[in-house]
């Protein structure tokens, strides 16, 4: 079968590769992939020399080409979503472990479906991490990246007065457009106390933002990291943790380790309920065939297009 691989030396840093269908073990399915989505992430992973000839992609979908030996799992022919642990998603078939895939519904369609696993779920999990948000404001940052686009509709759902951070304000109606009820228009964090405190904060930039957005965490919140597309590095005041009656805390959350907390087949059941209900949208959605992979990796860095880059196999 063909598989794409990570290889810095081609465009977009991906590359084609023959490779051995996969074998699944008796608990195990296997997966005929019909799509997949792109990943910052993943794709900024392809960027380095050191990653060179290794397997690349989390999100997929597909069918049941063959079930579990021991009989657990879906039956041959049942449409799945799901996400790949190793990495290794973006090929012709993949290998289905029950708790990391589900069920898609009818009502849902396959592209739909595939902007979920790791965007829809970190943001699920982070929204999870609110204490008593029911009433209160949240905040999430980047909310035209693919968690922050998840993670603002899931707050409102959640009771929340949903306030989403944007960088221009040209960005201001898209923001409303997907629920927000207020937006604050900031690259440094100047601005976020006008619509706080806030019970909960939900932000991948990191970098200098943390410090401003500890300082807006209300007594007993939770401020949220999951990403540092700005920087690793960050400053901040302890006293802001204990200021004010203190009871504050920052959650450093990886989808990686929330697993651990909630099986993916569970949280991708919640996000395609939802979805099947109209309660949840999906981001604008970029479709070609997986061939134009590496000019759509490269297009995604780049900021080309906006939403999620769906490459479907024929």
């Amino acid at each position: 079968m063909k598989r794409l691989m990570m290889n810095a030396d081609e465009p977009g840093g991906i590359g084609v590769s023959e490779t051995e269908r996969p074998q699944p073990l008796p608990h195990q399915s296997l997966v005929k992939v019909t799509a997949f989505s792109l990943n910052r992430g993943e794709v900024g992973f392809a960027q380095s020399p050191d990653s060179k000839g290794r397997t690349i992609g989390w999100d997929y979908v597909g069918t049941i080409e063959v079930p579990a030996a021991d009989g657990s799992g879906p039956q041959q022919g049942i449409r799945v979503v799901g996400w790949r642990p190793q990495m290794d998603a973006f090929a012709e078939y993949v290998i289905g472990d029950r708790e990391y895939l589900a069920v898609i519904p009818d009502g849902v369609c396959d592209r739909q479906a595939v902007t979920l696993p790791v965007a829809g779920l970190t943001a699920l999990a982070a929204v999870d991490k609110g204490d008593r948000i029911l009433g209160h404001s949240a905040l999430v940052t980047g909310v035209t990246g693919g968690v922050g686009f998840f993670a603002l509709q899931l707050a409102k759902l959640s009771g929340a007065r949903a306030v989403a951070q944007v960088r221009r304000s040209e960005q201001e109606a898209f923001a409303r457009d997907i629920g927000a009820d207020a937006v604050v228009v900031t690259a440094d964090g100047q601005g976020f106390e006008a619509e706080g405190p806030y019970r909960l904060i939900v932000d991948g930039v990191g970098g200098d933002l943390i410090g401003p957005l500890l300082q807006v965490t209300d007594k007993g919140g939770t401020l949220v990291s999951y990403g540092v597309s700005q920087s690793t590095e960050t400053s901040i005041n302890l006293m802001t943790l204990f200021g004010g009656g203190g009871q504050r805390r920052i959650y450093g959350l990886t989808l990686y380790s929330e697993v651990e907390v909630e099986p993916s087949s569970v949280g991708l059941g919640r996000l395609l309920r939802l979805l099947e209900n109209g309660r949840l949208q999906v981001p604008a959605i970029t479709e070609a065939d997986w061939s134009e992979t590496p000019q759509l990796a490269s297009d995604l860095l780049a900021r080309k297009f906006s939403g999620k880059a769906v490459l479907t196999i024929q």
